[in-house]
C-alpha cells in the first residue's frame, strides 16, 4: 500500500474519533434526549465523515451554520421549557456538539469539541449517576484526548503531503500514550475521590441512573395505588439478611393503615410517633438481622422484615408501636441501615389500639355486612372464624389480576369484588379480609409493603422491586398477638401460615422468590458494589477507612520483628560503620546494574537525542523520528548558519547512522547546538523586539 494512501486513511481519524468522543456524549444523555436531536446528531456524523473524505474544509458555511444553532436552539427551548431546564441544555448541548463535529479542522476545534462534550457530561450528571456513565466518561477522556493529539498533529502537516503523514506506528504509539494519561488520570481521580467529600447523589435525582422511584407507599391507600407501583420494575432496595428466615414468608413492612372507610385506607394510628427506639436491652432474642440500601424514593418509610424493632446508622428516625419506622421527610437519596426484626408482636392490644382495629364504616353497605356475618359461630372461637375468612378467598372462585374486570373501568367498590366480580388486586383482597374479620369482632389493620425478592447468588443478598409491592391484613388474637394473615396468597394455599411457621417452610417454593442467573446476577452485584463504595461512600464513612488503614499500616509494622543486633553495633561509634556498609551494597548494586544493562539501549538513547536536538535547536516543529526526514531542517541551517551546516551534518549523522553512537559525539553535538541563532533570523522573527515586522 502506498504512502499517499496509507497518509489519507490516517487523516481519516479526525472524524472518527469525533464521532465516537460525540457519541458516548449522546449515549450519556439519551434519557432526556428528544427524538429530533438525536437525529441531528446522526446527520452531523454523516456529513462530517463525508466532507473530511472528500478533502472538503467545512460543511457549509459559517453564515448558515451559525443560522442553523441559533434555530435549533430556539426550538429545543420553545419545545421543552415545560420539561425543565435540565432538557434544554441537554438538546442545546448536543445541537452544538453536532454543528462543531462538522467544522472540525484545527486542534483549536478538538478543543471546543472536547470542551462542549465534558459540558454535556455535566448536564447528564444532573440526572445519572450509575456504573455506566462511568464507563462512558472514561470513554469520552480517552478519544477526546486522542483526538487533541492527533489534530495537534495534522495541524503541521501540510494538507497534500500524504506521503509525509504520520504512519500507523506513530499513531499507534499516540493512543498508548493517550490511554496511559487516561490511566494516571483515573488513578488520581481515584485518590482524590477517596480523601475528599463529595455529594452522594446526583443533584436534583432525575434520570435513570439514580431516577425516583415508586418505592413505599403514601398515608393511604385507595383501589390501585399498590398496582400502580407493581407495573414498575425499578429496584426499591437491596438487602442483605445475616440470619436465616424462610425465603417464601420475605414480607417487607412499610406502613400501616388502620382507618377505613370502605374503600380508601389511611394511617390513623392510635400512638403518636416518638424518636426513641426500643433499646437493644428489651429485644427478646432470635431477632432478625438486615442491612438495606434504600433507594431514593417518594416516601419517607424505611422497611424492614415483619415487625421492626430499631434501625442503626440513620438519623434522625421516628418509631410507631405498630412496627412502621420513618424518617421527617422523604428519602432524596440512597441510604444504608440496619434493621433489627421481630418475628412476630405478641405484645397486648391497648384500648385504642382495639377501638381503631375495630372500627367498622357506619355507611357500609348492608350486603357486606350480612356476609360478614355468614362467619359467626357460636361453637368457635375468633381464630376459627378468621380461618373461615381466609378460606372464603381460597374457595369460592377469587382470582388475582392487576386489570379491572370489564364492566368495572372506572374501579369497584368493595361490594362489587365481594359479591360480583371476585377479581381484583391485592388491596382488594386485603381491605376485604379486614372488613369482614372488623365485622365478627377480630381486631385487625393493613399493612403495605413488598413480599418477596430475587436472591443474588453473587453478592449473597436479596433484590426487591417495585413490581413485588404488596398489601395484607394484620389479625390480633388473644395468646397469640398480632398474626400475618395473606388472603391473597390464599387463592394458592388452603391455610393460614404465622412467621416462623413449619408448615410455611414446607411451602417455600410457593413465594415469589428468585434466584438471579449468573449474569444479570454479576451485573446487579457490580452496581450494589457501586452504590456501597461509591454513591455512598459519606464523609464518616471515609474517616472510618482512613483510620483503618492506618491501624492496619500500624499492626503490620508492629508485628515485624528484626532479630536482636549485638551489643557492639548498637554503640554510637560503630553509627560510620552501618553507614558504609549500607554504602558498599548501594554501590555494588549500581555495578551489578551497569554490568548487565543491555549495550544496544544506551546506543539507541543516543540515536533518539541526537534528533531530538536537532528538532529542538531548529526553529519551527519538525518529527523526526523516521530515518531520512531531515530534508526540511538542513535547508533551513544551509540558508540560515551555512558556516556551520556542514560540520553539524556530519555529526549528527555518525551519531544517528553510524555504526557507533558515543558519548564524545553526543557532547560536541550538544556544544555545536549551543550557538546562538543568527541575527538576521532573530530580526525577521522579531526576536528581541517590541513588534514583528512582516
Amino acid at each position: 500500500m502506498s504512502s499517499e494512501h496509507t497518509g489519507f486513511r490516517l487523516r481519516l481519524l479526525s472524524p472518527l474519533l469525533g464521532i465516537s468522543a460525540g457519541s458516548y456524549v449522546v449515549l450519556s444523555l439519551n434519557t432526556i434526549l428528544a427524538p429530533w436531536v438525536a437525529l441531528f446528531w446522526t446527520v452531523s456524523c454523516v456529513l462530517a465523515f463525508a466532507a473530511y473524505y472528500r478533502g472538503r474544509k467545512e460543511v457549509f458555511s459559517y453564515r448558515f451554520r451559525l443560522i442553523t444553532v441559533l434555530l435549533l436552539v430556539c426550538l429545543a427551548v420553545a419545545a421543552h421549557w415545560p420539561q425543565g431546564w435540565q432538557y434544554v441544555l441537554a438538546q442545546a448541548l448536543v445541537v452544538m456538539l453536532g454543528i462543531k463535529l462538522m467544522e472540525l479542522r484545527t486542534q483549536r476545534d478538538a478543543f471546543q469539541f472536547c470542551g462542549l462534550g465534558v459540558l454535556g457530561l455535566a448536564a447528564a450528571s444532573l440526572v445519572r449517576f450509575d456504573l455506566g456513565f462511568g464507563g462512558l466518561i472514561l470513554l469520552f477522556f480517552f478519544l477526546g484526548l486522542v483526538l487533541i493529539l492527533w489534530q495537534h498533529v495534522l495541524d503541521h502537516t501540510p494538507d497534500r503531503a500524504y506521503r509525509d503523514s504520520p504512519g500507523w506506528g506513530f499513531a499507534s504509539g499516540l493512543v498508548v500514550f493517550a490511554l496511559f494519561l487516561t490511566v494516571l488520570t483515573i488513578i488520581l481521580g481515584l485518590v482524590v475521590f477517596f480523601a475528599f467529600p463529595r455529594n452522594i447523589s446526583p443533584a436534583l435525582n432525575l434520570g435513570e441512573g439514580m431516577q425516583t422511584h415508586l418505592t413505599g407507599f403514601s398515608q393511604e391507600m385507595s383501589p390501585g395505588s399498590v398496582s400502580e407501583i407493581v407495573a414498575s420494575n425499578r429496584i426499591a432496595f437491596r438487602a442483605v439478611i445475616e440470619d436465616p428466615v424462610d425465603p417464601s414468608r420475605l414480607y417487607w413492612r412499610g406502613a400501616v393503615l388502620w382507618e377505613t372507610d370502605g374503600e380508601k385506607w389511611t394511617r390513623g394510628t392510635p400512638h403518636d410517633f416518638q424518636t426513641n427506639p426500643v433499646t437493644a436491652s428489651s429485644l427478646d432474642h432470635g431477632l432478625i438481622r438486615q442491612s438495606i440500601t434504600l433507594n431514593p424514593g417518594t416516601t419517607e418509610h424505611l422497611f424492614g422484615l415483619y415487625f421492626p424493632q430499631r434501625v442503626l446508622d440513620v438519623s434522625p428516625v421516628n418509631y410507631n408501636r405498630d412496627g412502621t419506622i420513618k424518617k421527617d421527610e422523604p428519602v432524596e437519596t440512597a441510604i444504608r441501615y440496619r434493621v433489627l426484626s421481630r418475628a412476630g408482636d405478641s405484645g397486648p392490644l391497648t384500648t385504642r389500639e382495639s377501638k381503631s382495629a375495630l372500627a367498622v364504616p357506619e355507611d357500609l353497605d348492608q350486603e357486606v355486612v350480612s356476609l360478614g356475618k355468614m362467619f359467626q359461630d357460636r361453637d368457635q372461637d375468633v381464630w376459627e372464624t378468621a380461618q373461615e375468612i381466609m378460606f372464603y378467598f381460597g374457595t369460592q372462585g377469587f382470582e388475582y389480576s392487576l386489570s379491572a374486570p370489564e364492566e368495572f373501568e372506572q374501579g369497584q367498590s368493595l361490594k362489587d369484588f365481594l359479591l360480583r366480580t371476585r377479581t381484583g388486586y391485592c388491596e382488594l383482597y386485603a381491605s376485604a379480609a379486614a372488613v369482614l374479620m372488623r365485622i365478627n369482632d377480630i381486631p385487625a389493620r393493613v399493612v403495605v409493603g413488598f413480599w418477596g425478592g430475587e436472591f443474588n447468588p453473587v453478592g449473597e443478598y436479596w433484590v426487591v422491586r417495585d413490581s413485588m409491592a404488596h398489601a395484607w391484613v394484620e389479625a390480633w388474637f388473644q395468646g397469640r398477638g398480632w398474626v400475618l394473615l395473606d388472603p391473597t396468597r390464599m387463592l394458592e394455599h388452603t391455610g393460614m401460615e404465622e412467621p416462623g411457621d413449619d408448615a410455611a417452610a414446607a411451602r417455600e417454593e410457593d413465594g415469589p422468590q428468585q434466584v438471579m442467573s449468573p449474569g444479570p446476577a454479576t451485573l446487579d452485584w457490580l452496581r450494589w458494589q457501586w452504590t456501597n463504595a461509591i454513591i455512598d461512600l459519606t464523609l464518616a464513612r471515609q474517616v472510618r477507612m482512613w483510620r483503618s488503614v492506618s491501624s492496619g499500616i500500624q499492626d503490620t509494622w508492629s508485628g515485624l520483628s528484626l532479630p536482636d543486633l549485638p551489643r557492639s553495633w548498637s554503640r554510637p561509634d560503630n553509627g560510620k560503620l552501618l553507614l558504609a556498609a549500607a554504602a558498599a551494597i548501594a554501590g555494588l548494586a549500581l555495578l551489578l546494574l551497569r554490568i548487565y544493562y543491555p549495550a544496544g539501549d544506551q546506543a539507541k538513547r543516543l540515536r533518539q537525542k541526537a534528533w531530538k536536538r536537532l528538532a529542538r535547536k531548529t526553529p519551527g516543529r519538525h518529527h523526526l523520528q523516521r530515518p531520512g526526514s531531515e530534508q526540511q531542517v538542513w535547508r533551513w541551517w544551509e540558508e540560515n548558519r551555512p558556516d556551520m551546516a556542514a560540520e553539524l551534518k556530519s555529526l549528527y549523522h555518525a551519531q544517528r547512522y553510524g555504526p557507533s553512537p558515543d558519548l564524545e559525539k553526543d557532547r560536541r553535538l550538544k556544544t555545536l547546538l549551543a550557538g546562538r541563532l543568527p541575527c538576521a533570523y532573530k530580526q525577521k522573527k522579531g526576536y528581541g523586539t517590541k513588534s514583528i515586522t512582516p
